[in-house]
């Protein structure tokens, strides 16, 4: 009889990752699995499986007292959880000191998604590019934008569309083709409120939602940390439901991050 297995709890160490049985096996596993289900129905909980899974994801950022103390800002880290709370994947921002110094929210970086072996399952990369008005209008070419990688082949690239009210972003997938539009509100502020942004298929029907989370005034004001909601609509594909994910760390860069 197999035993219910614990969920994670806590990141594991770099020496060591917690298997899916609860118990310890060395690093350096190199099967990823891209959200299969095995015989007997039971959800892969490695690579993407979490992510076709899960139509409800919660990304939180951690608040690093460093940051807090000094307000020099340090890379970004995220953990991922489910609707119940049980841990999915860990975010981590590679970046330059100098870049995060001098260039703020629209610094170069690179972000990796690893799983619960601390596999990386997904790389996204996000380069030095000016943001305004003036540099919309030269769209494609000087807008944001972030390319979006699994297992060293790309998947898609989430870009900013000029537009001069609400914030807009078309989402293209590896050939170029447009699939998604994320529409925000125009003002991406609202006290004691969550900040949602749509996003919709080729067709303008809603087929997810992107919530920003209000978490007092206290955090709001003090820290640039945020938490992140993700609802999907039942039936999406895994790939779509990658690029949703990951268009949720620029929006987060761009809006909500504090230049310091």
């Amino acid at each position: 009889m197999m035993m219910p297995m614990a969920p994670i709890v806590q990141e594991p160490r770099p020496s060591e990752v917690t298997n899916l049985g609860g118990g310890v096996v060395p690093t350096g596993v190199s099967d990823v699995h891209l959200g299969l289900t095995p015989e007997g129905g039971e959800p892969i909980l490695t690579g993407l499986g979490p992510l076709k899974s899960h139509n409800k994801l919660l990304i939180k950022q951690k608040l690093q007292t460093c940051e807090i103390l000094t307000g020099c800002e340090q890379e970004n880290r995220f953990t991922v959880t489910g609707a119940e709370g049980e841990i999915l994947y860990w975010a981590k921002e590679n970046s330059g000191c100098c870049d995060r110094f001098a260039c703020g929210n629209i610094r170069s970086f690179d972000m990796s998604i690893t799983d619960q072996t601390t596999n990386e399952v997904m790389r996204l990369f996000r380069p030095l590019t000016c943001q305004g008005c003036c540099c919309s209008a030269l769209y494609p070419h000087c807008t944001q934008a972030m390319t979006v990688s699994v297992a060293g082949e790309t998947v898609g690239t989430v870009r900013e569309r000029a537009t001069w009210w609400n914030p807009v972003y078309h989402v293209f997938d590896s050939v170029g083709n447009q699939v998604l539009k994320i529409r925000g509100p125009s003002c991406h502020f609202s006290l004691c409120d969550d900040v949602n942004f749509q996003v919709l298929d080729t067709d303008g029907v809603e087929v997810a939602l992107i919530a920003k989370k209000w978490m007092g005034c206290f955090k709001e004001t003090l820290t640039d940390a945020d938490n992140f909601v993700i609802d999907f609509n039942e039936g999406l594909l895994l790939e779509t439901k990658v690029l949703i994910f990951a268009a949720t760390f620029l929006i987060d860069m761009m809006y909500f991050e504090m230049n310091n």
